[in-house]
């Protein structure tokens, strides 16, 4: 299993000998539930961050990879590309149940043996070992599916109050 409830962020940063290069991607700063008018802008700046995202980890990491992140890897159900997973698992996660219906931010940490992605929502947490026990899909998306096949580290910033869900990968 991949989830890990007690793992954090200070931790994963100390194994990927985090590099102090780190990202920060603002999606929704507002503190009211995303309305049909501004979805547009807040959906492009979402689109926006994770294409960011993809683009920074291949020119940082490409040389040292055989296959180059792409988030339609995720769209041909290609569950190698664990980052094109999350990217579009826990957003749209974010997206869909937080109490905003938008992430407030994504974050990347680069490391010399590897990196973090962090999706940040604003509001209510949500309690992932419960979500992840009961498998309550109505209240998050898959249940956890992807994250309990990922191959790398989910955890979260607070694993009964979550606001914040991260995916570690390893070289």
């Amino acid at each position: 299993m991949a989830i890990h409830f007690t793992r954090s962020l200070p931790e994963a940063m100390e194994s990927i000998e985090f590099s102090g290069e780190g990202y920060e991607f603002p999606i929704y700063s507002m503190e009211a539930v995303r309305s049909h008018l501004i979805s547009d802008s807040v959906i492009e700046q979402y689109g926006d961050a994770k294409w960011a995202i993809v683009d920074l980890l291949n020119e940082e990491y490409g040389a040292l990879l055989f296959n180059k992140f792409d988030l339609h890897n995720w769209l041909d159900k290609n569950k190698d590309d664990e980052v094109a997973y999350f990217l579009n698992e826990a957003g749209s996660n974010s997206l869909n149940y937080s109490e905003y219906l938008a992430p407030f931010r994504f974050h990347l940490w680069l490391g010399k043996k590897g990196f973090v992605i962090g999706i940040e929502q604003k509001g209510k947490g949500f309690n992932a070992v419960k979500v992840n026990e009961g498998k309550l899909k109505e209240n998050q998306g898959g249940a956890f599916q992807f994250f309990r096949e990922c191959k790398n580290a989910v955890f979260f910033d607070n694993a009964e109050e979550a606001r914040v869900v991260y995916l570690e990968v390893k070289f």
